[in-house]
């Protein structure tokens, strides 16, 4: 039996653009942990080479986010019509599983470690179900995952990544995770034991990403007492690592020193914005500005690479605050800005059901158009075109290569810490790719003003499919 795991990907630009980073899609290595012995698995990441449509599988999973969905169904429907059965898996079809069964044989609505082997079970019967949405089986039943599968010659930044724990316990509006997915985390022998044993390294420049890896966690912060017993853990290995966790445990400087010694190089954030009044909105309020300052100083002190995402056309924007946010930035002379985004409100999320409910989502807004870089609700404060000015601004301003030239500057001696250094020089390229979202001028990045891509658009004329309408 023949098995391909595709990860598919559309740029924020809508044209033809792949985007080699440290951080990719793990989803197809975790499926195929889940595939049987005999199968011959393929794994494919749109993000970093181009799918072969030339070839021919049994079953084909696809993993794909709200905004990938409409490339996704053109890619199920080629691969129906010449024979192979599709699944669709990932936030997108649990939420929307009835659109999805008509573009997928298949639709996984649950985890994959329950759902997986049974489909693939009822497939080799000849008895393949629509739906999938069997119960989770619980953190302790993830898998590890398939590294020998990564090609590291596609991606040569690319680590390898490892599931620690899963979901968040805060409930910010914006975000898929609230009200629909709960923390809880794997047993810490089973995290080591992967890393362990089961992790395949980053070969290239010269070995320096060697026993360098990530965590893929929502949060891997989530508990802190669990992520003291990990670190704890992680100190004899003496490996190199990253994660993204909420800025709330980064107060606990006893904790952030244990983090640094056990071979945290790299922490990310959402701090989203450094007005009072967007934080309010978000409902996030384990973010404490005034504390921001003070706290940055410390994780980097520690020898740790502290990096940030900020967004902006929240409710608690104005036109004053986001001219100003570059002088914020500045006063913080150590802030790290790597991610500058479109606060997005995904369909399953309470900023979603509100901004409906108060008829303020765009017009013409299609699934597409849910990627984090393309307004679609009407702010309270500001016009849909100020906010697209001011993206585009600060997308220029805080990915320019004086910025840069700060960030190195700025952090480059801040600790002595192994690997530290090396980290900091890795992150020019991160911050750099802050203005990538921008580079087609002939965007609008307003929802329903915007076409979709090229060959999408052809494929879908000929094959008479529409896009996901969702206002």
């Amino acid at each position: 039996m023949r098995i391909a795991v595709i990860a598919t990907y559309t740029h924020p630009t809508r044209l033809r653009i792949k985007e080699p980073s440290i951080m990719q899609s793990s989803v197809p290595e975790l499926i195929a942990g889940l595939c049987p012995e005999h199968a011959h698995v393929e794994l494919y990441n749109e993000k970093e080479a181009d799918i072969p449509m030339d070839r021919h599988w049994d079953l084909v999973f696809f993993s794909y986010l709200h905004s990938y969905y409409e490339h996704t169904k053109v890619l199920s429907t080629l691969f129906r019509q010449r024979g192979m059965k599709t699944v669709a898996g990932g936030r997108h079809a649990s939420y929307f599983p009835d659109d999805a069964k008509q573009y997928f044989d298949a639709v996984i609505t649950g985890e994959p470690e329950a759902n997986v082997p049974a489909l693939i079970e009822d497939f080799e019967k000849g008895q393949l179900q629509p739906v999938y949405s069997r119960p989770s089986l619980g953190a302790s039943a993830i898998r590890p995952y398939r590294y020998e599968l990564i090609d590291f010659t596609n991606n040569k930044l690319r680590l390898p990544g490892i599931e620690a724990s899963r979901g968040c316990p805060f409930t910010c509006n914006f975000c898929v995770l609230t009200g629909n997915e709960r923390y809880r985390f794997r047993p810490v022998s089973a995290v080591i034991d992967e890393i362990q044993t089961r992790m395949r390294w980053n070969p290239n420049y010269l070995g320096l990403m060697g026993d360098a890896f990530v965590f893929l966690d929502n949060n891997l912060g989530g508990s802190p007492k669990y992520l003291r017993e990990l670190c704890e853990a992680l100190i004899p290995l003496k490996k190199t690592w990253g994660c993204a966790l909420t800025f709330n445990v980064l107060k606990d400087e006893s904790l952030v020193k244990l983090m640094a010694k056990a071979g945290c190089r790299y922490v990310y954030t959402g701090l989203e914005s450094l007005n009072p009044d967007s934080i309010k909105a978000m409902n996030k309020g384990q973010n404490k500005l005034s504390e921001v300052d003070a706290v940055i100083r410390r994780v980097f002190s520690a020898g740790i690479l502290l990096s940030f995402g900020l967004i902006v056309g929240s409710d608690g924007d104005t036109n004053e605050y986001l001219e100003k946010l570059p002088m914020y930035l500045a006063d913080l002379k150590y802030f790290s800005v790597t991610f500058l985004g479109i606060v997005c409100p995904y369909p399953e999320t309470p900023f979603f059901r509100e901004l409906q409910a108060e008829g303020r989502l765009l017009p013409g807004t299609v699934s597409r158009d849910y990627d984090g870089y393309t307004l679609c609700h009407q702010p309270k404060n500001l016009h849909t075109s100020e906010v697209i000015e001011h993206f585009n601004r600060l997308c220029g301003e805080l990915g320019s290569l004086p910025n840069i030239a700060k960030h190195y500057w700025s952090k480059l001696t801040m600790s002595d810490m192994p690997r530290y250094k090396q980290t900091i020089l890795f992150s020019g390229p991160e911050i750099l790719s802050i203005r990538n979202p921008v580079k087609n001028k002939a965007r609008r990045y307003i929802a329903g003003q915007d076409a979709l891509e090229e060959w999408d658009v052809r494929q879908m004329d000929v094959l008479r499919l529409q896009p996901q309408r969702l206002t």
